[in-house]
């Protein structure tokens, strides 16, 4: 009981409140996607949601939310830089790190992920999201099976709801 109680964070006046968490700068780019997002893929429509949780050090991203492909992605910093986790469909979950960072975009490639073989398991292997503008982004995924890139879903922009 203790052990849960220590994670508690309904205040007290004994429980001090949390530390503000400041990540880094691709980190607080990334809390501007909070809130829900929408638009269309070849799957059909895609609604996204961005949340803000874990104390504010995490990032939660929902794709394709209320369906049976939904899938989440986690966003945080690793060792000060950012990095995500991708909960897939394909039933495995990659981790990327950030490889690439612009004013207008954030790229990540595969990092070595535990039950995936990428020399052979299908699996997200890049992950780029493009700033528009404070209301609309695009994302692109990369997919690889058998050691090699394989044909993604063509990009697909969303705009904020």
């Amino acid at each position: 009981v203790s052990i849960l109680t220590s994670c508690q964070t309904t205040k007290s006046p004994a429980t001090p409140a949390m530390p503000t968490y400041t990540g880094s700068a691709e980190f607080e780019r990334m809390k501007s996607l909070v809130g829900q997002w929408h638009g269309e893929s070849p799957m059909g429509p895609m609604n996204v949601t961005y949340k803000l949780t874990a104390a504010g050090s995490m990032i939660e991203e929902r794709v394709f939310e209320g369906s049976p492909m939904e899938m989440l992605s986690a966003y945080y910093d690793e060792g000060g830089k950012l990095a995500m986790t991708h909960y897939c469909a394909l039933h495995n979950r990659p981790k990327m790190k950030l490889v690439k960072s612009t004013p207008d975009s954030i790229s990540f490639n595969f990092v070595p992920s535990p039950g995936i073989d990428p020399t052979k398991d299908h699996h997200m292997h890049s992950q780029k999201i493009i700033f528009i503008d404070a209301n609309h982004i695009k994302m692109e995924g990369g997919s690889w099976a058998n050691g090699k890139p394989e044909q993604s879903c063509p990009p697909m922009e969303l705009t904020r709801k």
